[in-house]
C-alpha cells in the first residue's frame, strides 16, 4: 500500500492526524503503550485491548488473534470497513480533505491540491449553476447550489481537522450553496474556513477550502423566507446568528460570511422591501461593520433600518415565580453580542420584554423615499410603547388561527389548522435531534401525540405538514405556508426528552425507565418514546394483577418452563440495576410440544400475544426491535424463519447489546445503537443446527449467548408437567391460552413502578447473593468459566422470580420460581453435555470424526507391503499412518504435522488441540520443550517423520 504514489499524500495526512483517523473509524477510546496505541477491534468479539495495535509513528498495525496486518492507515481503513485499498484511500481523502489523484498520465496540478475533494468527470453546467470565479482566480468555476452529483463535502480540515461548528448557507429554497467552519486548536485563537464547491476545466467536481464567488448568499435565507413579514436582523458572526435566532423567535435573523472585512461581497438583495434591525458587536470594530451594511441595505432597498439598543441590553436577566425579570446591571463588556447574553441566563422570554416595552430599538436610522410615504404607526413619544395591531396566530377550541395587520388595520382571523397545541420543545438525551412535541384529534377524535422533528422544516416544511396531514390533522387548503410559520415561531417553555430506546435511561434529575406510552422515574424532565414503526407500542394492559395471578400465573405453578418464562420476563428490567449482561435463551422442541405456549405467557407479564415477535425479520430488522424492547422480555418465535447465514451473527449482536458500526452520507461514523437484552427464543431446531443447514459451524460465544433448553419437560406432556385442574394436555393448553387473552400487562407496569421507587441497593445485594447461592447449588468446583457464565443469567431470571413473589407479584410461594428455573438449567446443561468447556468438547469431536472418517482411506497402514510390491495402494491425500496394537486390538494413529495442521484442525487453532489432546492422555509425550505433542516416529521405509501420535483412548472416552 505504502508504495503506490497515488495514496502516499493521503497516509502522510492521515499519519499526521491520527486521532481525528481513530475517531471516525471508530476507534477511539483505546489505550496508549509507549508508541503503540490499542483499541477495541471493531471486526472482533473483544471486551478488552490487547491483541490489536496500531504504531502512532508508522502507521503499521497488526491484529495478533487473526494475523491480519497492514503497514499503514489506508490499509487499517480498509480492514475495519472490509473495502478495497483504493476504496480506503479514496474515502479517507474525502474526510481528510485530500485528493487522490486520478489514474490518467497527467493529471492536472489544480485537481491535486491538498484540501480538495473530486467527483467524476461530469459534463459542464450551464452558466445560471456556476457563478464567475474571483478576479484573478485560474482554478475553476464556483458552483452555487450544489448539484446533486456532487461529491460529500469533506469532515475534516487537512490542518485544523474536525470543525468545533459548520454552518450550512442556503438559498432562499433552502439549496445547499456553501459551508462555512468555525475551528478551536487547542492553545490557539479560533480560525474560519469556508468550504466551497468548484469545477474544474476538465469537468470534475472539487471541494475547496476556500471562499465562494462574490456576490455571496447571506446565512439564515431559508427562514428569511419562511417569515416574509417578519422584521430582519442582522448580526455579526454564526455564533451570534445562532444566538439571536434563539432570543428572537419571532424574527427572520441573518448573518455574513468573512466578518467587517467582508461586508461588501455579501449579496444584501433578498432584504430589498424589508424592515431591518441591525445588531452590532459592542465594541468599535461591530459599529463600523454595521455602518458599511446599513449602507448596502439601503443601496438595495431595505424599507427600513433600525438599530438594537446595545444601552438597554445592560440588564440583569432572572426569573422570578416563573416569570422572566429584567433589572439594571453592568454595560455590555467589549465585543459581546447575542450568544453572550444566552451564556447570562437571558432567553426570549426577557427580550420580549424590552420589545413589548419599546426599548429595544434605538429608532429608525434610515428609509427609502417609498417607506417614507408608507410609513407605519409611530410609537407613542411618551409611553415608548406601540399601539399599532400585531400580527400573529391565536389557538381556541376550533383552531389555529392567523391574524394579520395591513397599513396598521388588523385583518379578520383566518382559519389555517383543527386545533394544534404545541406542548413542549423536545431533544434526545445528548440534546441534539430538536424539534417539538404537539398534540391535536384526529377526524375521529382519536388524540394524537408527535414529536415534529426541527429537521422537517427545512426548505418549505413539507415533510412537517406531511406527517401532521397523515396523523388526520385538519389543514387549510393555502394554510400550510402559516402552518409551518406557526410550528417554527413556537417558543413553548416546556422541555422532554426523545429517545428511540426503551428501558432505563440516567439524567441530571434522576432515571427514568421509558414506554412507549409513559415512562415511570423520580425525575422531573418527562421522556418520550419515538419510534418509525406503526405498531411501536405493544406493552398494553388488560385487567388487574390479581385476575392475572389467578388465571395465568397460578397455572405456571409446577411446569418449569412455564415458570422460566414468567421470571426471564422479570428478569428483564434487571440487567442495568445489578450490572449484569444481555443474554438469551431458546427453547427447543418438535412441533406442537408447546413451546410457543411458554412465550404467550411471558408476553402476558408485559402485554397482548402481539407482545410477542417473529425471527422472520432481516438484522436491521431484529436491531430495531432490540430497541424497542431495551430492558425488557425480548420473545422471538420460530427460529427457523431467521436466514441461517445471519443466525449466528444475530446472536451475537442481541447478546452484546450493539448494532452495526454504519458510515453516513459523508463517511463518518455514525452513533451506533446500543440496547441491553433478555430474550427468550423457539424453534424446532437449535442454532448449531440451523446454522450447519448453510454449512457453518456454530462457535461457543453464540451457543453460550443462546442457551438451548428442551422444551419438553420429559413427563410425557411435552412442555408441561402440572395440568392442575384441566383433564388433558390439550385442555390445560387452551385454558392457559384463553387467560392470556383475557389478563396481561398489569403484572409489568406494577413491577416497574415497585422497581422505580425501591433503590436499586436496597435488594443489589439480595440478587447477587441469590446469583452465587445458585451457582453453589447447581455447579461443582471443576466448572468450566463457561458454564458459570451461563449459570449466572439463569441465576438472575430465578432471583427476578424470588423477588416478584416476595412483592406480591406472582401469587407463587417462596421457592417456586428458583425451582423451575433450576430444573431448566439442569435440562440446559444435560443437553450442552456436562459443565466443561464447550470448545474443547467440539474439538475432541472434531479429532474422532475425522479418524472415523479417513482411518482407512488416509492413513496408511503401518506395516504395509514393501516399496517393491507394484500393488502397494497410492494415496494422494495421506494424512499419516494407522497402527495395529495386537495385544490390544487397538489401532494408533500417527499423523503428519501438516496434515494435522491443516485437514484434522480445520477451523480450530492446532497448537490448542494437540495440547488439549496431551492434556487428556490421548496424545504420546515428545521430548521437544516447545512442541511437546510432537514425536519422532520410525516409519518403516519412510524414516522418522515428526508426527502425533493419538492413542486409541481417545476413541473410547465421551466428549466430557
Amino acid at each position: 500500500m505504502a508504495g503506490n504514489d497515488r495514496f502516499k499524500p493521503v497516509a502522510a495526512a492521515a499519519l499526521a492526524r491520527f486521532d481525528a483517523v481513530m475517531d471516525i473509524l471508530g476507534l477511539a477510546g483505546g489505550k496508549n503503550a509507549g508508541r503503540e496505541y490499542l483499541p477495541l477491534n471493531p471486526r472482533r468479539d473483544d471486551h478488552k485491548p490487547g491483541s490489536f495495535s496500531i504504531h502512532r509513528d508508522k502507521g503499521a498495525w497488526l491484529e495478533g488473534a487473526t494475523g491480519d496486518k497492514g503497514g499503514d492507515l489506508i490499509s487499517l481503513a480498509a480492514y475495519v470497513r472490509s473495502c478495497s485499498n483504493a476504496e480506503a484511500a479514496e474515502w479517507l481523502g474525502q474526510q481528510l480533505g485530500v485528493d487522490v489523484p486520478a489514474r490518467q498520465p497527467r493529471a492536472r496540478r489544480d485537481e491535486k491540491a491538498v484540501g480538495d475533494t473530486p467527483a467524476p468527470l461530469a459534463p459542464e453546467k450551464p452558466a445560471s449553476e456556476a457563478r464567475k470565479p474571483n478576479a484573478g482566480a485560474d482554478d475553476g468555476v464556483c458552483v452555487m447550489p450544489i448539484p446533486d452529483e456532487a461529491p460529500p463535502a469533506p469532515a475534516l480540515h487537512p490542518k485544523h481537522g474536525k470543525p468545533a461548528g459548520r454552518w450550512v448557507y442556503v438559498d432562499l429554497s433552502g439549496a445547499v450553496m456553501f459551508h462555512h467552519c468555525r475551528f478551536e486548536p487547542a492553545g490557539e485563537r479560533k480560525q474560519f474556513a469556508p468550504l466551497s464547491l468548484w469545477r474544474m476545466a476538465s469537468g470534475r467536481l472539487l471541494w475547496k477550502w476556500k471562499a465562494p464567488s462574490e456576490p455571496r448568499p447571506l446565512l439564515g435565507l431559508d427562514r428569511l423566507a419562511s417569515l416574509p413579514a417578519a422584521p430582519v436582523v442582522v448580526v455579526e458572526g454564526e455564533k451570534a446568528h445562532d444566538a439571536a435566532a434563539l432570543l428572537l423567535p419571532d424574527v427572520a435573523v441573518v448573518t455574513w460570511q468573512g466578518g467587517c472585512n467582508a461586508v461588501d461581497k455579501a449579496d444584501w438583495l433578498p432584504l430589498a422591501g424589508r424592515v431591518v434591525w441591525l445588531w452590532p458587536d459592542a465594541d468599535e470594530a461591530g459599529a463600523k461593520a454595521m455602518q458599511k451594511v446599513e449602507k448596502r441595505l439601503q443601496e438595495s432597498g431595505a424599507t427600513e433600518v433600525q438599530r438594537v439598543n446595545l444601552g438597554a441590553l445592560a440588564m440583569v436577566a432572572s426569573d422570578a415565580d416563573g416569570k422572566p425579570e429584567l433589572t439594571p446591571g453592568e454595560p455590555l463588556a467589549a465585543g459581546d453580542d447575542a450568544a453572550d447574553l444566552i451564556d447570562r441566563g437571558w432567553r426570549a422570554a426577557h427580550l420580549a420584554l424590552l420589545i413589548d416595552a419599546g426599548t429595544l430599538l434605538s429608532g429608525v436610522t434610515g428609509k427609502t423615499p417609498a417607506a417614507i410615504e408608507a410609513a407605519p404607526v409611530e410609537n407613542d413619544a411618551a409611553t415608548g410603547k406601540d399601539h399599532s395591531p400585531r400580527r400573529g396566530f391565536r389557538l381556541d377550541e376550533r383552531g389555529v388561527w392567523f391574524v394579520d395587520v395591513k397599513e396598521g388595520v388588523q385583518a379578520a382571523p383566518r382559519w389555517i389548522s383543527s386545533p394544534l397545541d404545541i406542548l413542549a420543545s423536545v431533544r434526545d438525551e445528548h440534546s441534539n435531534g430538536w424539534g417539538l412535541w404537539v398534540g391535536f384529534e384526529d377526524p375521529d377524535g382519536r388524540p394524537h401525540r408527535e414529536i415534529i422533528p426541527a429537521r422537517t422544516f427545512n426548505g418549505e416544511g413539507l415533510e412537517a405538514s406531511a406527517l401532521l396531514f397523515d396523523r388526520g390533522l385538519k389543514i387549510a387548503p393555502r394554510g400550510r405556508p402559516l402552518l409551518i410559520e406557526y410550528l417554527q415561531t413556537a417558543n413553548p417553555k416546556k422541555r422532554a426528552r426523545v429517545t428511540n430506546r426503551t428501558g432505563w435511561h440516567d439524567s441530571d434529575d434522576g432515571g427514568a425507565f421509558v414506554l412507549p406510552d409513559r415512562a415511570f422515574g423520580r425525575g422531573g424532565e418527562e421522556w418520550i418514546f419515538e419510534s418509525d414503526s406503526p405498531d411501536g407500542n405493544t406493552y398494553r394492559q388488560k385487567g388487574s394483577l390479581a385476575e392475572w395471578k389467578e388465571g395465568v400465573a397460578r397455572r405456571c405453578v409446577g411446569n418449569s418452563r412455564l415458570v422460566f418464562a414468567v421470571c426471564m420476563a422479570f428478569a428483564a428490567p434487571l440487567l442495568h440495576l445489578v450490572g449484569a449482561e444481555s443474554g438469551g435463551f431458546h427453547l427447543r422442541s418438535q412441533s406442537s410440544d408447546g413451546k410457543t405456549m411458554a412465550l404467550r405467557v411471558a408476553a402476558s407479564v408485559c402485554g397482548s400475544e402481539r407482545y410477542m415477535q417473529r425471527w422472520r425479520a432481516t438484522a436491521n430488522g431484529l436491531e430495531a426491535l432490540a430497541m424497542q424492547y431495551c430492558d425488557a422480555p425480548l420473545l422471538l418465535d420460530e427460529l427457523a424463519q431467521l436466514d441461517a447465514r445471519e443466525a449466528g451473527e444475530v446472536a451475537y449482536m442481541l447478546a452484546n447489546g450493539s448494532g452495526k458500526a454504519r458510515a453516513g452520507r459523508t463517511g463518518v461514523m455514525r452513533s451506533r445503537s446500543y440496547w441491553r437484552l433478555m430474550f427468550l427464543s423457539s424453534g424446532e431446531i437449535g442454532l448449531a443446527q440451523h446454522m450447519a443447514e448453510v454449512g457453518k459451524q456454530s462457535r461457543a460465544g453464540q451457543e453460550l449467548r443462546l442457551a438451548e433448553i428442551p422444551a419438553d419437560a420429559g413427563k410425557g406432556l411435552g412442555l408441561f408437567e402440572n395440568l392442575h385442574e384441566s383433564a388433558s394436555g390439550a385442555d390445560f393448553a387452551k385454558a392457559i391460552d384463553h387467560a392470556t387473552r383475557k389478563h396481561y400487562g398489569s403484572a409489568w407496569v406494577d413491577w416497574l413502578k415497585r422497581l422505580v421507587s425501591e433503590p436499586a441497593a436496597s435488594f443489589s445485594s439480595d440478587v447477587h447473593g441469590g446469583v452465587r447461592a445458585f451457582e453453589r447449588q447447581f455447579l461443582t468446583d471443576a466448572a468450566s468459566g463457561q458454564a458459570r457464565r451461563v449459570a449466572g443469567r439463569f441465576a438472575l431470571v430465578g432471583v427476578a422470580g424470588e423477588l416478584a413473589t416476595q412483592w406480591g407479584m406472582s401469587g407463587w410461594k417462596e421457592g417456586e420460581a428458583m425451582k423451575g428455573v433450576g430444573a431448566c438449567f439442569m435440562a440446559w446443561l444435560a443437553n450442552r453435555g456436562g459443565e466443561g468447556n464447550h470448545e474443547e468438547r467440539v474439538m475432541l469431536r472434531q479429532i474422532r470424526e475425522f479418524l472415523s472418517r479417513y482411518g482407512e482411506s488416509a492413513f496408511t497402514d503401518w506395516e504395509r507391503p514393501s516399496m517393491t510390491d507394484t500393488h502397494a495402494p497410492v494415496r494422494s491425500d495421506r494424512a499419516g499412518w494407522r497402527k495395529h496394537d495386537s495385544t490390544t486390538d487397538k489401532v494408533h494413529y500417527f499423523v503428519a504435522y501438516e496434515a494435522w495442521r491443516v485437514r484434522v484442525c480445520k477451523g480450530h487453532d492446532p497448537i490448542a488441540m494437540a495440547r488439549l489432546l496431551l492434556a487428556h492422555g490421548f496424545a504420546e509425550k515428545g521430548t521437544e520443550a516447545n512442541r511437546p505433542w510432537l514425536v519422532r516416529a520410525s516409519v518403516p521405509g519412510e524414516g522418522r517423520p515428526r508426527v502425533v501420535h493419538i492413542l486409541p483412548e481417545i476413541m473410547e472416552a465421551d466428549d466430557d
